[in-house]
C-alpha cells in the first residue's frame, strides 16, 4: 500500500491545538491520529471494512454473548415480532 497525502484546513486555530494535545496524550504525531479519526469514523459509517475492526467487532459481540447468556427465545419469533411492530 502506498502513501497518499490529504492536506486538511482548519478554520479555527484552537481546533489544531486540541488535536494536537490529543495526539500527545496517546503519544503520537498529528498525521497519526487523524489518520485513526478517520478511518474510526468510515468504519462506523459503514464505508470502511477494515479486517482488524471486524475481527475485533466479533470479539466484543463473542464477549457479549458469553456476558448475556441464551435470550431464552428464539431468533426468528423476535425477528416476527419485529417485523409487527
Amino acid at each position: 500500500m502506498g502513501i497518499s497525502r490529504l492536506s486538511v484546513y482548519l478554520d479555527d486555530p484552537s481546533l489544531r491545538e486540541t488535536v494536537k494535545i490529543a495526539a500527545a496524550r496517546r503519544g503520537v504525531s498529528i498525521s497519526a491520529y487523524v489518520l485513526q479519526a478517520l478511518r474510526d469514523q468510515l468504519s462506523r459509517e459503514g464505508l470502511l471494512h477494515d479486517e482488524r475492526t471486524a475481527q475485533e467487532a466479533a470479539r466484543v459481540l463473542d464477549a457479549l454473548r458469553a456476558q448475556v447468556g441464551p435470550i431464552g427465545i428464539p431468533v426468528r419469533d423476535l425477528i416476527d415480532e419485529g417485523r409487527y411492530r
